[in-house]
């Protein structure tokens, strides 16, 4: 796997080669021995006689037929990348008679094909012939141009099959069909006849979308592997960096870039703008040389600046002028899928290039269904739009990927953005954009009415695939006819989604800007889903550790619940008087963040005593928690356990699993602070589960921070330097403050990773939190746990937490502001890892 990272084929690639078994392309060879640190030079000579004495004189006799137009760009440009789809091609090409290169227009597919059937041409003893069907228009052609190329001469009155099937019986051969997508059901006629007539025959086709006949395999050709982001290289800003290999689409880039611009050089100070180049234009080979050619005219900041309209840049000027007419420009070979499509399927290529960050099957099949009040549109069938989205499938312009048992379809974002160019021209973009805000602003607002619930952990998990969508939306502007309320009412699905999902920060802004286009409730009857939307802000700024903003927004909310005109109990007055709880238990929960343990409980038991409570906004287990966890700062522990607990049993019972993660942190730490580490070790372990079932990165984050401490407290001081440094990769991205800015839980953490740095020393203290850093969270605490298994595995039991006042009248007093020390009974093979 270590190999596999170097040399950029996979592990099972590189096993293969080294069997034995048969002979790996030269490529896997060169990148084998190189990630060895060998020579490559004696090895390809190796190859060279193994290819020799396989195959002997029959390949100088084989007769490869390509034209003139293929052959000069073999010669005068490189071929990048592929290594993988060549070694799987050339296997395939071996065992199966037909095989389909499929892609979307651009990709590469004629230039793979062409360099697979250089190859294997020796395995072909009688030869290997290009058959070009981009200029054939009639189906009725295909057969005569096979036989055209294969050199057959048929007169008017003959079947070009049956000269073809005379001429190739018996005979060893290989068939190039390129470019079959226009005359599909021509090709695949003649495809099933030939391989039919001809048992030796092999044929290679290539097609935006495959032949869909029973023999053929199909090889799904992707554009160019994309570089990473933010991967720095060392050297001074001028000096030139080696980061090529990295990405065949940046080697493909810097290749073209150099031939057009020869000055043009990668240095630390343009890769970054590079690999954003490479990255926007998906890898596609094509839109990259020609984006290359426009180095002539503009810089790379220029061209970076320019791809937002790269139909316009990357037009006829940059073609290669011995190039198909229709790869002279990037819109030209859209132009083409496009004409391929039927009606259905543009619509929905018009409507899913809205998507950004994909879309669910079940999705799009929703908005590219046609409703009664679509004007001038015909409602589709399921069936219909069905088929449409798996037209597009087939015809390589979406992409289907598996996410947890459910089909999720992507676009390229060059394909995104023709699709939205024609959407613009068609006259239906407003219809098409009300649409799309109002699903995901709906999922956005049945989220939030789930939270509380057992459908909790769904939901969260159903907003997280939908982020870049909401994204989008919240950050664009309010489409033409819509309601101000769809917005606000989405809101409540956002505030535990960006939190479980680690954009707290993003998350603030976007309520920010929600908030800042609607000041006051819209209508008067919009006041209460305003006051919600309020609530969401003034809890993500809580947590993004705006205190100032936050003490603004709910007095904001709570000034606007003041002026709604009392009325008769109705559901109105009941539902201001569940937001007045809410808000000030985000007032209790301030003064608790801030250690007012006075203020924490004045404001949870006001937000009690209003006897009414909004399940979605979690206020009464919430406050309860509070209060409990007020208790737990104050030493009152008898207390704090039974307001936990019932909090606790109150979350358990509704089923929400996110609130539970947080109850069960607040009882490891009361457990911890009364010196049972062991019970804390297991409330933290539940507790994570809880996490991970629903991929809860800052409550992740949040655990371990205790997790840390429980284990440097009892011996397991280089565990918990590997879980802080680890914890450092979720804190860092997310735009929240460390341990949400909570006082105590803060000087807390400082106490355990002093303890830590004590127990180990500096130089082993970073060593370990590095390690954890490079690990990752999730690794590092499967790592962590394996060993506290082992050392209750052995003791039976671990070690307690001691207690750092002797003096105090209960264990663990002080805790919060105390010193920390050594525990004197940490068992001398705690970590095992340290050991070793």
């Amino acid at each position: 796997m270590e190999m596999a990272d170097m040399a950029h084929f996979s592990a099972s690639t590189l096993s293969q080669a080294a069997a034995g078994r048969r002979l790996p392309t030269l490529q896997v060879l060169l990148a084998y021995v190189r990630a060895c640190g060998a020579d490559p030079d004696p090895w390809e000579k190796r190859w060279e006689q193994v290819r020799h004495d396989m195959f002997g004189p029959e390949k100088e006799r084989t007769s490869v037929s390509f034209d003139s137009r293929d052959v000069g760009l073999e010669e005068a440009t490189s071929f990048v990348g592929r290594e993988g789809e060549l070694e799987v091609g050339s296997e395939m090409i071996e065992r199966c008679r037909l095989v389909t290169l499929a892609g979307v227009g651009g990709v590469g597919k004629t230039r793979l094909a062409g360099r697979l059937v250089r190859h294997v041409a020796g395995r072909f003893k009688d030869g290997s012939y290009r058959v070009e069907l981009a200029d054939v228009n009639r189906g009725d052609a295909v057969a005569a141009a096979v036989a055209a190329a294969v050199g057959v001469q048929t007169a008017a009155e003959q079947d070009p099959l049956d000269e073809l099937t005379r001429a190739l019986q018996g005979r060893s051969v290989l068939l190039l069909l390129d470019n079959c997508e226009h005359v599909l059901d021509a090709s695949a006629q003649t495809v099933r006849a030939l391989l039919t007539l001809l048992p030796e025959l092999r044929i290679l086709t290539t097609s935006r979308q495959p032949l869909d006949i029973g023999e053929e395999y199909v090889l799904q050709v992707k554009p160019l592997a994309l570089p990473v982001l933010g991967g720095g290289h060392r050297g001074e800003a001028g000096d030139e960096v080696e980061f090529r290999a990295a990405s065949p689409a940046v080697t493909l880039f810097v290749d073209r870039a150099r031939a057009a611009s020869p000055g043009f050089r990668v240095t630390r100070a343009n890769q970054t703008v590079l690999a954003q180049v490479c990255r926007t234009l998906d890898g596609l080979p094509l839109a990259l040389e020609i984006a290359a050619r426009r180095l002539r005219t503009l810089t790379l900041d220029e061209l970076l600046e320019r791809l937002d309209h790269r139909f316009a840049l990357l037009g006829p000027g940059g073609r290669d002028r011995t190039a198909h007419p229709r790869h002279h420009a990037l819109r030209a070979l859209f132009d083409w899928s496009y004409e391929l499509c039927t009606d259905a399927e543009r619509a929905a290529w018009q409507q899913l290039s809205l998507c950004s960050g994909g879309v669910l099957l079940t999705d799009a099949e929703q908005l590219c269904g046609r409703t009664a009040a679509d004007e001038a549109q015909d409602i589709a069938t399921p069936e219909e739009v069905f088929e449409s989205l798996a037209g597009l499938v087939d015809k390589s312009l979406l992409t289907r990927v598996e996410t947890g048992g459910r089909s999720r379809l992507y676009m390229l974002e060059t394909v995104r953005a023709y699709g939205q160019e024609r959407l613009a021209e068609s006259g239906q973009a407003q219809g098409a954009l009300r649409r799309h805000r109002a699903w995901y602003l709906g999922l956005a607002a049945q989220a939030g009415a789930a939270y509380g619930s057992s459908e909790q952990a769904d939901w969260l998990r159903r907003l997280r695939s939908e982020h870049a969508n909401l994204r989008q939306i919240v950050t664009s502007p309010q489409a033409a006819g819509e309601p101000a309320e769809t917005v606000l009412r989405a809101s409540l699905g956002l505030w535990l989604h960006c939190l479980t999902s680690g954009h707290v920060g993003e998350g603030a802004q976007w309520m920010r800007r929600i908030i800042e286009r609607h000041p006051l409730p819209p209508h008067p009857e919009t006041t209460l889903t305003w006051c919600r939307a309020v609530w969401v802000a003034s809890f993500l700024l809580i947590l993004h550790g705006d205190r100032t903003s936050t003490l603004e927004m709910i007095g904001r909310g709570e000034q606007a619940l003041a002026a709604v005109p009392d009325v008769d109990v109705t559901a109105s007055e009941v539902a201001g008087a569940e937001l007045t709880a809410a808000f000030l238990q985000l007032r209790s929960l301030m003064a608790l963040m801030a250690e007012d343990a006075e203020g924490c409980a004045r404001y949870a038991l006001s937000a009690l005593g209003t006897g009414h409570w909004s399940v979605m906004l979690l206020t009464k287990p919430q406050c309860i928690a509070q209060l409990g966890f007020s208790a737990v700062i104050q030493g009152d522990h008898a207390r704090s356990t039974t307001l936990l607990q019932e909090a606790l049993d109150m979350s358990e019972a509704q089923g929400d699993t996110w609130h539970r993660c947080y109850l069960l942190w607040a009882l490891a730490i009361e457990h911890g602070e009364t010196g049972r580490a062991k019970e804390a070790l297991g409330l933290l372990r539940r507790a994570l589960q809880h996490a991970w079932e629903i991929d809860e990165q800052m409550g992740e984050a949040t655990l371990s921070e205790t997790l840390a401490w429980v284990l440097a407290s009892c011996g397991g001081a280089r565990s918990a330097a590997l879980v802080l440094g680890a914890a450092d990769r979720v804190w860092h991205p997310s735009g929240v403050p460390r341990l949400f800015g909570f006082a105590a839980m803060a000087a807390h953490r400082e106490r355990g990773l002093d303890h830590a740095r004590q127990a180990l020393g500096e130089t082993e203290y970073v060593r370990a939190y590095r390690e954890g850093q490079q690990l990752g969270l999730r690794a590092a605490l499967e790592m962590v746990f394996e060993d506290v298994d082992q050392l209750t595995d052995q003791d039976g039991t671990s070690a307690p937490i001691e207690d750092e006042n002797p003096d105090s009248g209960h264990a663990g007093a002080g805790r919060w502001h105390g010193t920390a020390s050594h525990s004197p009974v940490a068992p001398r093979h705690w970590n095992v890892r340290a050991r070793e």
